[in-house]
């Protein structure tokens, strides 16, 4: 009997100890199957998220795609309308080039009057920049202010001048051939085609204005340089750089052939010839 109550007693400490161990699996496999049911529960957010975020790429993917496009069709078209201008400048030097040429055969200076006044006034040759109101308003007032301090320099000099009429040159100004417009004449009979804008060019070469350029009235047999009363310095110098040896007062015929200018240089027959 003794060892059947100990055998007893130590069956019922197993068959606690069972039961504790078997509440402790109940337990944690009721906690991991309650963890397992809240996971499934959220299983639907969790795709929520994850469409969400792939939104989010791909909305990020046609944004990068549509600024990529956008910068390679500004490109495109910088281009295009660098090359339309690149074209446009090409075609109107050719056109240029065209009508100077033209004017150049027909014994005129390649540019205009008005052309190759804009030309120094813009202070560089083949200038063809736009002057805003501010420039012209103060060109005016320059020429304003010139045209005041010649007027009052004329009358206080007077009328006197040296023997050949020409009005004393003050001292520390010398002539400069930029200051000098001069009207070239074709004095040929018949007319040489070219040689008075051969000459305009030898001019506007060494820094002469010319005006006129055109035939003359009367035929001449040598060059000569006329002048107006007043102006032989001019004149002087004209010929000088033009290495012609006669220079003379400019007749009433000849005034007539210019187009106001002071001086006018008279191609004659001997210029054809040597040519």
């Amino acid at each position: 009997m003794e060892l059947i109550k100990e055998i007893g007693a130590i069956a019922g400490i197993g068959a606690f100890f069972g039961l504790a161990v078997l509440s402790l699996l109940y337990f944690s496999q009721a906690r991991d199957v309650r963890r397992l049911r809240e996971w499934a529960g959220r299983a639907p957010e969790r795709e929520e998220e994850a469409v969400e975020v792939t939104s989010d790429l791909a909305a990020e993917r046609a944004e990068e795609i549509r600024k990529v496009e956008e910068e390679r069709r500004e490109r495109e078209a910088n281009a295009t309308a660098e090359n339309e201008a690149a074209a446009t400048a090409e075609r109107e030097a050719v056109e240029d080039r065209e009508v100077r040429r033209q004017r150049r055969e027909a014994g005129l200076p390649e540019r205009t009057r008005m052309e190759r006044f804009r030309d120094r006034f813009a202070g560089k040759p083949g200038s063809t920049r736009r002057f805003g109101t501010g420039s012209i308003i103060a060109a005016v007032a320059v020429a304003l202010v010139l045209i005041a301090g010649a007027a009052i320099l004329i009358t206080q000099l007077g009328d006197n001048g040296d023997e050949n009429g020409s009005p004393t040159a003050a001292k520390g100004a010398p002539l400069k051939p930029g200051q000098i417009e001069v009207a070239v004449l074709n004095g040929t009979n018949p007319p040489v085609n070219g040689l008075a804008g051969t000459f305009s060019d030898r001019l506007e070469n060494k820094g002469f204005r010319t005006g006129r350029v055109g035939n003359s009235s009367n035929s001449f047999t040598q060059s000569v340089v006329m002048f107006k009363r007043g102006h032989k310095p001019e004149a002087s110098m004209v010929a000088r750089n033009l290495q012609i040896p006669q220079v003379r007062l400019m007749t009433p015929d000849i005034v007539n052939d210019t187009a106001g200018e002071s001086v006018a240089v008279i191609v004659g027959q001997d210029e054809a010839d040597a040519g």
